[in-house]
């Protein structure tokens, strides 16, 4: 940039951009804003609709192809998504507003350039849609997602983030499955033993009971445990919570694969070289970008400890 008398203005950019601390995780978490009206205007099937929990997935990957190796595991659930930077990671040299601003707007424009993946029928052949449903949905408008950034001090405290955004997934699905189930706006999801594919139906009922409004909905459901959404869900509906797809109870894990991890485990001095000196737009990157085969999209549960068995060397590279 040229010398000139204005030049000073920049300082009050340095001194609203600052950089986030070292030796620490980093997580980004990315969030829909004004995600109940999209989700009305696009007619979302409740209380979960495959089609767009498929395609966060889908922005989610993209973002971690776009920022790898800084970003090599990341967690999402409904309108939401987590991802974690490795803790030596000196991506943009640690500069928050750059960080945020540029995870949020990639997941963003994944999701918008993936759209007609997922909601059209001819290009997303993994759901077979029951009559008089339809799989068909044009985007009316571009949506919004926020971005806030957290940093987190060590291994534990960043799993216990991760249970904590699960435990919150499996608290909102149960009830979100019961309360539309009351209202008969229930959609059911179905695996085809014969080709994997989901069968999806709505309207579904297996109930006569009455449909409840949403505020006989409301008031059927306070102060009920999840034992009690569970029975209601049983008894009335004869549904059981367990046969739930584990996508919408679990939400979705993404990380590099066992194979991926060892190989860059043992590459390990050429990777932080690579995060230290080159940024994401180098010509001459020490590392190759990984392929969508390199990736594991898991539906488990990572409250308990046998993930972090499994996946214990991942850890090594945050």
């Amino acid at each position: 940039m040229a010398k000139s008398k204005y030049e000073y203005v920049r300082q009050f950019e340095s001194a609203t951009d600052h950089h986030l601390l070292l030796d620490s995780y980093i997580v980004v978490r990315v969030d829909g804003q004004g995600f109940h009206r999209f989700a009305k205007e696009h007619n979302f099937l409740k209380p979960n609709d495959k089609r767009c929990l498929d395609l966060m997935n889908r922005s989610a990957l993209h973002v971690m192809k776009s920022f790898y190796p800084n970003i090599i595991m990341s967690y999402g659930q409904s309108d939401e998504y987590s991802f974690i930077l490795r803790r030596m990671a000196h991506l943009y040299n640690r500069r928050h507003n750059k960080i945020i601003s540029l995870i949020t707007s990639t997941f963003t424009a994944g999701f918008l350039f993936y759209w007609n993946d997922y909601f059209c029928d001819q290009k997303n052949p993994n759901l077979i849609a029951k009559k008089p449903l339809k799989l068909t949905q044009t985007l009316k408008y571009p949506p919004t997602f926020d971005g806030r950034c957290i940093l987190y001090p060590n291994e534990s405290t960043l799993m216990d983030y991760l249970r904590w955004r699960q435990v919150d997934c499996h608290i909102n699905n149960l009830y979100n499955t019961t309360f539309h189930a009351l209202t008969g706006e229930y959609t059911h999801y179905e695996v085809n033993d014969d080709d994997n594919k989901f069968i999806v139906t709505f309207p579904y009922s297996e109930t006569k009971l009455s449909k409840l409004s949403t505020n006989e909905a409301t008031k059927r459901l306070s102060h009920t445990s999840s034992s009690d959404k569970n029975e209601i869900l049983f008894t009335d509906f004869d549904l059981n919570y367990n046969n739930e797809l584990e996508q919408f109870r679990k939400g979705t894990i993404i990380t590099l694969n066992i194979e991926q991890i060892d190989r860059l485990l043992s590459d390990q001095k050429s990777i932080n070289y690579y995060i230290r000196k080159k940024s994401l737009q180098s010509k001459n990157s020490l590392v190759e970008k990984p392929d969508d085969q390199q990736f594991e999209l898991l539906n488990v549960d990572i409250i308990g400890e046998n993930f972090w068995k499994k996946y214990g060397p991942l850890l090594k590279l945050l």
